[in-house]
């Protein structure tokens, strides 16, 4: 009923603007789901990191834990989201520790979507206020393979890689914060 719900209040389609076939359909469908997974497997950080760069396991429901946030940004607009000016994704960059602020190697990217922040009624603000604080953040388990060329793991010698691995935790469901920054 929720999905119905919310699916009805958003005029932009599962697939977003892509084309059935495409890589890009396939992603916005994986990227735009609202369904709510009953038990999550919990695991680091670093564990995370281990992954190979590719979309092994992706749908599996997992509790990141420990993470610390370096940032919080809205992104621009997406295809995911139709392109909209006004429903776009949180982009979340998250490190096992503060040690590893400037150590791209060791960043994972989480995201908020539009449809979930609406779902579960977050704020921009409660959003935004994530950073330089340790949260736990649950959700699926999604590589991100249009972004592999900026991954470190899939390309260790490119110097304008900005994350450390295709892998991400999209959508967020859940979050939690654990503490404040040191």
């Amino acid at each position: 009923f929720i999905q119905g719900c919310i699916y009805a209040q958003t005029p932009c389609p599962r697939w977003g603007d892509g084309k059935p076939g495409s890589l890009v359909y396939a992603l916005n469908m994986k990227k735009n789901r609202v369904d709510v997974p009953q038990n999550y497997q919990q695991i680091s950080v670093t564990d995370f990191l281990k992954f190979p760069d590719d979309s092994t396991g992706d749908g599996t429901a997992y509790a990141l834990t420990g993470g610390y946030v370096i940032e919080v940004k809205i992104q621009g607009p997406e295809s995911c989201n139709c392109k909209s000016q006004t429903d776009r994704d949180f982009h979340i960059v998250v490190v096992p520790d503060p040690k590893y602020i400037d150590s791209v190697r060791m960043y994972v990217i989480v995201e908020v979507t539009p449809r979930i922040k609406k779902m579960l009624n977050w704020t921009d603000q409660e959003i935004l206020n994530l950073k330089n604080k340790y949260v736990d953040f649950s959700g699926y388990k999604f590589a991100d393979l249009e972004h592999k060329n900026m991954s470190l793991k899939s390309n260790p010698n490119r110097k304008s890689c900005w994350r450390g691995t295709v892998n991400e935790i999209h959508p967020v469901l859940h979050f939690t914060v654990i503490k404040t920054g040191s």
